[in-house]
Parts: structure tokens; C-alpha cells; sequence
């Protein structure tokens, strides 16, 4: 099953290279019809999900953005300034609307431009070729009835709700769906504005909240407040956000003994104010053990905020989206509080090019949620914590998935959980906690506000630790399997051997466990794909064992 997958993804390879003709699309179809996976691919899902060369030629700079949100009709309308970079001469651009919203017209220097649509792509052109290396701004106006979530944030788009006081209250997540899904833009995760702009007009009486700082509020002449918020760090366009309702704000700070104040802004529906300013002073411990393991919060100059939603949370860079109930888990903390900022480091700080890497997001986002506990209560209560995720990992796909397409088909939340297990492992086998906080650290640092590979962050983590982790990744990661390690207890001249090896889908794979081999202490042994034998002195059959709370292994033992 994974080989024919492989073979699709060769032959898209091979074709979309050409004009996407309708032979070739044809007999794609029908290859998608015997696909494994739950979602089939379409044209379009190519035309959105692949960097093509109307795509990479140039480089989004800044997005400004006004719009305008008519609660009652659930319609928005407005306009969107690109400022590009052009990477080559070109004449033409595509930029991504889906339907039904719509463009009303595309102007450059106010002067009409013509475009074409297919679909949910819009390719702009221009009138005269725009030189490699110069910059250039396109207004888009767009306008429409975005799509309505039906169970945000995982089925995203817009939530039109209510609070208490029957008052309306509006939120937007998107990751799914995309960003294209309500704004003109060029969706694709490789390229993050640089800045973002946002004019969020909503009716008299309500407060409009976006991403980074406020630097502007303006009464309208139509019944309509204006809330001007401007971004300083580079952002993915699925976390541009709005929120509007008659929110009350809480301020407090963060003070960092590395970096100054931090600027903590809450924003609450109304009747949760007192509620709010005792529930949220979690964030500062949380604060403080992120700041001490993967650096200080990325996005500083903008403040940090959590701003109460109709629904569960998202991670929109420097307006946490927060609808937990102000309830904390058996562990003692907030787990929307916690896991959506720890998104701030690993998805807005270091953020995935492509869908096929969500592990970048989810895997290290999971497992900073027990670094936390560790940080909190212990390393007993962390591994605790991470032994009642375990049961999640169903092994049902590899954790990266198919590229340069929209997927969105994952059978199974391996992203989060055998993520943060394979984390997890890898500590432990390298067995210097030094080592590897210092890694998760300079990791954040080194490579911040930067659009990643897979890849890139695989050779980071080897080169940073000195240890060759390419099999195990290749493992791990790409293969739907765990290692299994398998174990023979042989009586032999009135003395004991353990017999071992590694199995797995790849080759080269030695992986350093713990297993007891007498005393009720752990040791080492590094299995590999070949039998080993080692002499258990002190061991029965009976108290052998493998360490399998810090390892994530198949254990098996051979009659």
C-alpha cells in the first residue's frame, strides 16, 4: 500500500512538471480513484498546495488588510495590499480566493489589472514585466459569505455566536481550510509576510482583535469602529485572525529575567473578567519554563495575548485563541492555555513549509506540554503524563505525509502523540539532558521566524547533538511501524543470556535502550539490526524488563 502511494507521488512528479492537460488529468483521476488515503487530490489541490512557478517567483512582504464584518448577514468585505518581491522577471502572478467568496477587482497604482480564474486561483497579470529584485503592491477587493465552521477549530472557518448578554461574538480559525478560504492571498505556508496590517471594522459597541499590537482605534461613519493592529514579525497567513465581542481587557506583564517585561494583554467576554485574572496567572509559570527551555518568547515586541473564543482554541501567533471553560486538567494546568502557546515556539516561531511536516508544529507542541509538567512537578509526573497520551498512537500512517499538495487526510492524531513519544525517545537516547535542552534551545534560536523542511530540522537536531538520528527519523517518521526489539532469555551453562536485536523498516537503525539486566537498575544496550548476546549476571526471566516508559519500542520476545 505505501509502495503505490510512493509510485502516485513519482508520477505527479513527473507530469505536473508540464501544463496540467486534460489527459493528464484524466488518468490521475483515475489513479486518485485507487488511492489509499481518505482524501483523493484534484486539480486543485494542486493548484493550492503546490509552489509552482507563478507561485515562487515571488516573495510576499506585507499584507495590509481592512476589512469588514457584517455580523447579521455573516458577510465580509474589503481589501488586501500586497507588497511582493519579485524573485524573477515576471508578468503574471496567482493568488488564492476560494469560493464563494470573490474578487471585485484587482488594481496596481489604481489602474486595473486583468486576471483569470480557475477554481479558487486567481492568476493576475500585468501589464508590463515586473523586474527581478523590485517590489510592487496589488490591491485585491474581495467580498462574500466566508464559510461558516461547523465544529471550529478542527472544521474551520468563521463562528457566529452569543454571549451571555445575547451580544455577538465572532472568531475565525482556519488552519484546515486555509487562509484562502476568506482572504485573497497567496496561500501557501513557505511564505510568510513580513508584516501584517490589519483594519478590522465591526459595529459600534463591540472591540475588533487581531495579530501584534494595537496601533490605531477609529469611529466610523456607518455605525462602525475601526481596530488598527500591525504585526513585527514574519506570520503564516492561517493565523491571521479576527475576533469581535464586547470583550473586557486585562492587562499584566511577564517579567523576564533575560528579557525585560512582557506585555500580557487578556481579552474576555465581559461577564468572565474576575474569572479570567485568576485562571490566567498560569501563564507566567508557563512563560517562565518555555523561556528557560526554548528561549524567550519569539514574538515580543507585539506582546502576548489570549483572547476568549466560541471555540476550543488555535494558535494564532500573538493572539492565542482561548475557549477552555477557565477549567485546568487532572495535571493542575490549562491545557489549551499551555499547548496553544507552545505553538508560539514550534509553529509560528519555527513553521512547517509544507503540510506533509505538521510534526513540526504538533510533535514538539505536544511534548512542550510535558516539559511543562517536568518543569512544574518532576520528571515522574511528566512521564506520568506522557504514558496517559500513549494509548493515542495508532501507527496507521506515516507521520509525514504526502507533499506539494492540499492534504488534509490524516487517519490518525500520530502527529501529536507518537510525536511527542518519538521526542521523548530521543532524550533518552542520547541520555544528556544538557545536550538535549540545550539543542530544543538554540533549535528556537537559530532558526527563528523561518519557514522549514522536515529536513531542516532532522539535520539541525543530528549536527546540534552529535548523533546521527537519519535512520531513526527515517523510521520514526516515515514509516508507519515501530521498531520492535526482540529478546531471547537463553539458560545456558547454569548461566543466562539475552539475545537481542532490532527490527525494523530501515537499515542502519542502532537505537540505545535501557533494559534490567539485574540489580533493579536500568543499563544500556544498543540493539541493532543483528543479534547480540550478553550475559545477564544478576537478572532472572522473571525480573527482565525493558524500559518501555521512556522508550517508544514494540517489545517482543522470541520463543
Amino acid at each position: 500500500m505505501r509502495n503505490f502511494k510512493v509510485f502516485l507521488l513519482r508520477f505527479e512528479n513527473i507530469f505536473m512538471k508540464k501544463p496540467f492537460n486534460t489527459f493528464y488529468f484524466i488518468i490521475f483521476s483515475l489513479l486518485m480513484t485507487l488511492k489509499v488515503s481518505s482524501q483523493p487530490f484534484s486539480k486543485q489541490d494542486y493548484l493550492h498546495g503546490k509552489l509552482t512557478k507563478l507561485r515562487s517567483s515571488f516573495d510576499v512582504k506585507m499584507y495590509e488588510i481592512t476589512v469588514k464584518v457584517n455580523i447579521d448577514q455573516k458577510y465580509i468585505s474589503g481589501k488586501n495590499n500586497i507588497t511582493f518581491l519579485a524573485l524573477t522577471d515576471l508578468n503574471k502572478i496567482q493568488i488564492d480566493l476560494k469560493l464563494p467568496m470573490q474578487i471585485e477587482k484587482v488594481e496596481m497604482d489604481n489602474t486595473p489589472l486583468l486576471y483569470e480564474q480557475d477554481s479558487n486561483a486567481y492568476f493576475i497579470k500585468f501589464p508590463t514585466t515586473i523586474k527581478k529584485g523590485s517590489k510592487a503592491t496589488v490591491t485585491v477587493y474581495f467580498k462574500g459569505n466566508p464559510p461558516v465552521a461547523k465544529n471550529a477549530p478542527w472544521d474551520g472557518g468563521f463562528v457566529f455566536s452569543k454571549d451571555s448578554a445575547n451580544k455577538p461574538w465572532v472568531g475565525l480559525a482556519c488552519e484546515g481550510l486555509g487562509a484562502y478560504s476568506w482572504l485573497p492571498c497567496k496561500d501557501h505556508l513557505s511564505d510568510e509576510a513580513e508584516t501584517m496590517i490589519m483594519h478590522l471594522q465591526v459595529p459600534n459597541g463591540l472591540t475588533g482583535v487581531s495579530n501584534g499590537k494595537l496601533i490605531g482605534r477609529t469611529p466610523l461613519p456607518d455605525g462602525y469602529t475601526q481596530f488598527d493592529w500591525k504585526t513585527s514579525y514574519p506570520i503564516n497567513n492561517y493565523n491571521i485572525t479576527i475576533n469581535i465581542a464586547d470583550y473586557v481587557q486585562i492587562q499584566d506583564d511577564y517579567r523576564s529575567p533575560l528579557n525585560g517585561i512582557l506585555v500580557l494583554n487578556y481579552y474576555v467576554l465581559r461577564e468572565n473578567e474576575q474569572k479570567a485574572k485568576v485562571h490566567f496567572k498560569q501563564v507566567k509559570d508557563m512563560m517562565a519554563c518555555f523561556e528557560r527551555f526554548f528561549t524567550p518568547y519569539p514574538f515580543w515586541n507585539d506582546g502576548y495575548k489570549l483572547v476568549e473564543t466560541p471555540y476550543w482554541g488555535m494558535e494564532h501567533q500573538s493572539c492565542v485563541a482561548y475557549g477552555n471553560d477557565y477549567k485546568n486538567n487532572q495535571w493542575g494546568f490549562d491545557f489549551i492555555i499551555v499547548h496553544e502557546s507552545g505553538h508560539e515556539w514550534f509553529g509560528n516561531n519555527l513553521s512547517m513549509k509544507d503540510h506533509a511536516d505538521m510534526w513540526i508544529h504538533e510533535s514538539f507542541t505536544t511534548y512542550s506540554e510535558a516539559v511543562f509538567v517536568e518543569f512544574k512537578q518532576g520528571y515522574d509526573k511528566a512521564v506520568k503524563y506522557l504514558n496517559s497520551q500513549r494509548h493515542h498512537i495508532k501507527n496507521l500512517a506515516p507521520i509525514i505525509a504526502p507533499r506539494d499538495v492540499y492534504f488534509h487526510g490524516r487517519t490518525d492524531n500520530d502527529v501529536y502523540y507518537k510525536g511527542t513519544w518519538m521526542l521523548h525517545t530521543m532524550r533518552n537516547m542520547l541520555n544528556s539532558d544538557t545536550c538535549w535542552f540545550n539543542m530544543l534551545y538554540e533549535l528556537n534560536d537559530d532558526l527563528k521566524h523561518q519557514t522549514l523542511t522536515s529536513a531542516d530540522v532532522e539535520n539541525y537536531i543530528s549536527k546540534r547533538t552529535r548523533y546521527n538520528f537519519a535512520p531513526f527519523f527515517n523510521q520514526y517518521l516515515r514509516k508507519t511501524a515501530l521498531p520492535v526489539f526482540e529478546y531471547q532469555i537463553i539458560d545456558k551453562n547454569d548461566k543466562l543470556e539475552l539475545k537481542y536485536r532490532l527490527k525494523t523498516d530501515v537499515s542502519g537503525l542502532e537505537m540505545p535502550i535501557k533494559v534490567m539486566l539485574g540489580k533493579n537498575k536500568f543499563e544500556y544496550i544498543i540493539p541493532a539490526s543483528h543479534w547480540k548476546i550478553v550475559e545477564l549476571q544478576y537478572a532472572t526471566k522473571e525480573n527482565f524488563k525493558v524500559d518501555i516508559d521512556n522508550y517508544l519500542i514494540e517489545v517482543k520476545e522470541v520463543k
